[in-house]
Parts: structure tokens; sequence; C-alpha cells
């Protein structure tokens, strides 16, 4: 029970990745409060998680583009647990798959409100709503989730990938600040890597570029070469949130480069002969 002095709120965690962190801090003995917009996937998911967990685990509809709310949350987690040690800041969506040139201006504008409102900004202020508390403590850590174009070029996800671009630069910046003040308060990016979940399945395509039957063949080259597993790639995040952690502003993968790189070759090959043989 590594973690069982740990206290810890996680963003977006009725499902995927927000899930699985969260069902791995309450195995190793954290207290953890789940958050998502949505009431009736808080309700389900905590009264699955606490079958086993008890009372270990609270739950709070949160919408992270909402202050208030986020306070709230924070409020409600230190009045039920003493405090709150950590923040999985893992709230984030994507709308659109496809090229930038095809979505209209009013498209642009709305796809962009949406997707950096939930990913970057919702970020910074959930990690405003729970700072002064760990500044109080002289005690944080701090994860934040990079994703899929933040560090290398991700065509047909341009928006997507500015809003995770944005959570790198922020998060080092910060990390910076934090080295600078009292205390011991770290800040972190998780890069989970190609992971199947809602974020990839559910996503629309841009109107009038590809049809639905192209995009789910591509779609199923990409996770059978590149998809990582989602226990082994969010194993990773525990020792980051732990008290012996000397990590400040670091990108952290939950698959290596190397897979990457190597399925990124093996799928241009085989769309390439899919794509020939479709013709």
């Amino acid at each position: 029970m590594i973690m069982k002095n740990e206290t810890a709120i996680i963003t977006g965690s009725t499902s995927g990745i927000g899930l699985n962190i969260a069902e791995k801090f309450l195995a190793a003995g954290c207290k953890v409060a789940i958050s998502s917009r949505s009431e009736e996937k808080v309700k389900k998911t905590l009264d699955e998680l606490s079958k086993k967990y008890k009372d270990s685990v609270i739950g709070f509809a949160c919408d992270v583009n909402d202050p208030k709310a986020l306070k709230k949350l924070v409020d409600k987690t230190i009045e039920k647990f003493g405090s709150v040690r950590i923040l999985v800041a893992n709230a984030g969506l994507n709308r659109t798959y496809g090229p930038f040139s095809k979505l209209t201006a009013d498209r642009v504008n709305e796809d962009a409100k949406i997707i950096i409102g939930t990913n970057l900004i919702g970020t910074l202020n959930s990690i405003s709503a729970v700072l002064p508390y760990m500044i109080q403590q002289k005690y944080g850590r701090i994860i934040t989730l990079s994703g899929a174009g933040a560090e290398r070029p991700m065509p047909n996800m341009t928006i997507y990938t500015a809003s995770k671009g944005g959570i790198i630069a922020f998060s080092k910046s910060l990390a910076v600040e934090f080295s600078q003040m009292e205390g011991d308060i770290k800040i972190n990016v998780f890069s989970p890597g190609m992971l199947k979940t809602n974020l990839g399945t559910n996503i629309k395509l841009v109107p009038n570029w590809r049809s639905e039957e192209d995009h789910k063949r591509d779609l199923e080259i990409i996770y059978k070469n590149m998809a990582g597993d989602v226990d082994s790639s969010c194993e990773k995040v525990i020792p980051y949130v732990l008290p012996d952690l000397k990590d400040n502003g670091k990108v952290f993968r939950g698959s290596s480069i190397m897979k990457m790189i190597i399925g990124g070759m093996k799928i241009q090959r085989e769309m390439k002969r899919a794509r020939k043989k479709a013709r």
C-alpha cells in the first residue's frame, strides 16, 4: 500500500485513462475523488468502485471549464479526506479528425473553444483550484496529460495537438516557478502513448473529406501496430505522485518512442497496401 497516506483528485475519471489511474491509485491505498461532467457517469462509476474500495472513493460531477465547480470539488475532497496531495488533470477530449483546411471558419472557432477550452484551459483551471491548498500545506504532486502531436507532427488533429502542446509548455514553465517556491510541489506530464480509448473511437470525421469505411480501416491498422496496453501505460504514473519524487517538469511516457517509430513505419506500409487494394 505505497499510497496509503495519499489523497488525490482525478478529473475525467469515469472512463479510459482517468478511470484506470483512479483504480491503480485506490489499489495502492490512496483515497481518490473521481469526477466528470456527467452526474450519471460519476454515480455509475462511484457505485462500481465503492463495492471494492468503500469510502476510499468519492465522486462529483464537475466541468473543468467552471472554476466554481472545481473549487467545490477541491473543498469537498478536503472536507472528506482532510487534504488533497495529488491532482491528475486528465479531463480531455477531441471532436474531429481530418484536415484543418476542410474546416469552415465557424467550425474552427467552435472546435477551438471546446477542445482548447477543455484540454488546456480546463487543466489550468484544475491546477488553479488546487494550488492554494498545496501551497498552504507546502506539498503537492500534479500530473498533466500530453497527447498525440504535442511533441511531433500529427496531421488531421491540429486543434487537439495545439491544446496538448500548450499543456506541455505550461507545465514546464510552472515547474520552474515551483522550483523557486518554498515547499515540495512538483508537476510532470504524462504522455500515455497510443491507447484504444473513447477519445479515438468516438471521434467524428471532418465533413466532406473521406468515408467512414476508409477511416475505420485505417484506425484498425493504427491500433494494431501502435496501440499500447492501458494498464501498462497507466502504471507509469504512480512513481510520479509519491513523496520521494525528484523530477519536476518532465514528460514521462507510457510506451516507448521506439515502439511508436516502428509502429508508424508499419502503419504507412499497411495503409499504402490497403488503399491500393481498395481502388
